[in-house]
């Protein structure tokens, strides 16, 4: 497996952080992750390298298509390939949801392929226009998924983590502090991205010709919600722009402020 890219230096927030709320913002769909298998893969097992094989190709699809991104199908009749390249941050956002999801499954290898998508996330987001549910649903789930291995329990049922007992499992010093430099390059790029307007169109051309047909229940309605987005209408999606990461960074306060035995 190849190693995740080191993020980069601190940022400063730009933004307050708001108290933990436990009401769901009314702005974005709920975001509940999957249920994890009760034991991680066996480490060195076909089943783990079967598993590393899948979500590095991910990855690797995932970069072409944005490297091709706006490039394809132009002037051009008819459906855009299978693989075309991105053409809205909420093309991209599906996938990464995708990846995280088989992560979180898995149980195994959790975080350094959450912080390879977390950097993935201020990587490609500046390059697109606003896409507000699709982003803002995968931010949060990128936000359990961190508090919770920061916790070593499921921020959402309290449970603890496959692997997690007696205090195994959990992040590295090195780990939290480059957890900490992406949550501020994240929210420091959502500013930017959500001040420029919120383009309501930006999800709506994730359906492309290809995908008609196949387009989910859920899918529809975060597409019919997008559209009645106004370009203009910054302050509707302001409290969720700055609530980005919440959960996260309140552990990461506790984490970082506590005296670890772990120096590396």
């Amino acid at each position: 497996m190849t190693s995740p890219p080191e993020a980069g230096g601190f940022l400063h927030l730009t933004l307050p952080t708001p108290p933990m709320s436990t009401v769901a913002s009314p702005s974005i769909t709920s975001s509940t992750l999957p249920y994890t298998r009760s034991h991680p893969l066996k480490s060195g097992s076909s089943k783990e390298s079967s598993f590393i094989d899948y979500v590095d190709r991910q990855f690797l699809e995932i970069s072409r298509r944005y490297e091709k991104r706006y490039n394809d199908g132009l002037g051009e009749k008819g459906p855009l390939p299978k693989d075309h390249g991105y053409e809205s941050f909420g093309e991209v956002a599906k996938d990464l949801e995708s990846v995280v999801d088989v992560v979180w499954v898995s149980a195994s290898l959790q975080t350094p392929y959450l912080l390879t998508v977390a950097l993935n996330v201020t990587t490609y987001l500046p390059s697109f226009p606003f896409s507000p549910r699709r982003t803002f649903t995968l931010l949060q789930k990128l936000d359990i998924t961190f508090s919770s291995l920061l916790q070593g329990r499921n921020a959402e049922t309290g449970d603890a983590l496959s692997g997690f007992e007696g205090g195994r499992g959990k992040l590295s010093t090195t780990e939290k502090v480059r957890l900490r430099g992406l949550v501020a390059r994240t929210r420091v790029a959502m500013v930017d991205v959500a001040g420029k307007g919120a383009s309501g169109m930006s999800d709506v051309n994730a359906t492309t010709d290809t995908e008609v047909g196949c387009v989910t229940e859920a899918d529809a309605v975060m597409v019919d919600e997008d559209d009645d987005t106004d370009d203009n209408d910054f302050r509707r999606w302001e409290m969720d722009v700055a609530r980005v990461y919440e959960r996260t960074i309140i552990e990461l306060g506790v984490a970082l402020d506590t005296p670890s035995k772990d120096h590396s």
